[in-house]
């Protein structure tokens, strides 16, 4: 992780799944909208007015932070409260044959958390191109079940 100053493991994190889940309400929605939302009030995007070119820059800006989330996730993925993270991508390192055999459990319980929240971070990334498009969360959530009955059906052909 290349910001060892903002990390999260210490947030509190409330159970918000349970309380909206049983009230029956759309959370991958729920987390669409609301990232549409940052990216408007926050960010000032307006997707509807923008030009595809403008489209495209977005997208591109957004594959270079969605690239850097999976570099820090890396780098979590190793720890980073013991100072040796890195050392799971880089060979040259003292502790690299270390990972062979650790599990994610292995993990201190903070780093398991800062992991989790690269993940999310690169969510964040990755839901600007489905806001961009004005996908809905009923389109991204059929779609995806869509390709992966399809993808399960080129791999029982041989694909």
């Amino acid at each position: 992780m290349a910001n060892t100053d903002n990390t999260c493991a210490h947030l509190n994190i409330p159970d918000y799944h349970s309380e909206v889940t049983t009230a029956g309400v759309d959370t991958l929605g729920d987390i669409l909208n609301l990232q549409a939302d940052t990216q408007k009030t926050v960010y000032g995007y307006d997707f509807e007015s923008m030009s595809l070119r403008e489209i495209m820059n977005f997208w591109h800006m957004n594959t270079h932070a969605l690239i850097d989330e999976v570099h820090e996730a890396t780098d979590a993925l190793g720890g980073i409260n013991d100072g040796k993270g890195n050392a799971i991508w880089k060979k040259w390192k003292k502790n690299h044959k270390d990972y062979e055999t650790l599990k994610f459990s292995d993990l201190t319980q903070d780093d398991q958390i800062e992991c989790k929240f690269e993940i999310v971070d690169m969510l964040h990334f990755f839901m600007n191109y489905a806001t961009s498009i004005g996908m809905t969360s009923s389109e991204l959530y059929n779609m995806y079940m869509a390709k992966n009955e399809e993808n399960r059906k080129r791999q029982n052909r041989g694909y």
